[in-house]
């Protein structure tokens, strides 16, 4: 586990990171109930005619087989398994939250799919799952790697992953860099380097130091905020970005969404632009030829 014999990993530290947790966030978004309470509001967006067309555009990365098999890890309320099911033989989909896997249940039979087997339960306690061909980790490392305890267990959960997947494992981190542009960064006496793009370095090597030697794709996709009003985006954009709020950041901050804020017809404000992901694909069959 070491990287020489005898000498201290210096990234072993990094493994107890929240990995869960970014800047504002609290315990309670690693717990189920957090999510029960989102379920249908997450539902509702992620099986939206634009979401699904994202997740449809994001899934055509790769090549599906009709006689596949995919474990979905944390599924949600199947923003990715819905679309998936019409491409593979069948998809096991596991959530902590049973409240997002009512919703996914809910959309499959509207949609008349019959291939999609739900296991509610943490990632960490549920039984080793069977062999899959593919297995995803999409959007959900943080709160599949983390325990009833609040303790990261990161090794065990790649582990994990890794035995769960005949042939492939693929993993996507929904942000690798600050939700901050980096002239606002500067401007905001922020760190030129932020907590999301060492995450993304930390990660890989977890990998490795796993057993697997994934390949890494640091890709663009669309992301959204909705905010009530002018006020409440400052604020959220501050706290996201890990800018301690006071008379100075708040007018720096309001002055960058002037022309970036767009209303809408419910007199909601919204801030669309893309991000950067990480995408981490790991080929079983391939790692040592």
């Amino acid at each position: 586990m070491n990287l020489t014999s005898g000498a201290k990993d210096p990234f072993k530290e990094f493994y107890s990171h929240r990995w869960a947790l970014n800047y504002g966030d609290t315990d309670k978004k690693e717990t189920p109930e957090f999510w029960n309470e989102r379920a249908a509001d997450f539902a509702a967006k992620a099986h939206s005619e634009s979401a699904r067309r994202e997740s449809e555009q994001f899934l055509s990365r790769f090549s599906w087989s009709a006689d596949e098999t995919v474990l979905d890890v944390a599924a949600g309320p199947g923003t990715f398994a819905i679309p998936l099911a019409r491409r593979v033989a069948s998809i096991t989909a596991t959530d902590f939250s049973a409240e997002m896997l009512n919703e996914l249940s809910r959309i499959a039979e509207l949609e008349k799919l019959d291939n999609i087997l739900t296991i509610q339960g943490r990632w960490l306690e549920i039984a080793q799952p069977a062999l899959h061909d593919t297995v995803l980790c999409l959007n959900s490392l943080g709160v599949i790697s983390t325990d009833a305890h609040h303790k990261s267990r990161l090794e065990d959960c790649l582990k994990k992953l890794a035995a769960s997947c005949r042939k492939r494992l693929i993993m996507l981190i929904p942000h690798a860099d600050s939700p901050l542009e980096p002239d606002l960064r500067k401007e905001m006496g922020l760190d030129e380097i932020s907590m999301e793009r060492r995450r993304v370095a930390i990660l890989y090597y977890a990998m490795v130091d796993c057993g697997m030697l994934p390949s890494l794709h640091i890709i663009r996709r669309p992301f959204r905020w909705t905010f009530k009003d002018e006020a409440e985006a400052v604020e959220t954009l501050l706290l996201k970005g890990g800018v301690e709020k006071n008379p100075e950041t708040e007018a720096i901050m309001a002055d960058y969404l002037k022309t970036r804020l767009k209303k809408e017809d419910n007199d909601r404000f919204s801030l669309a632009y893309d991000v950067s992901q990480a995408l981490y694909v790991w080929n079983r069959l391939t790692d040592w030829q």
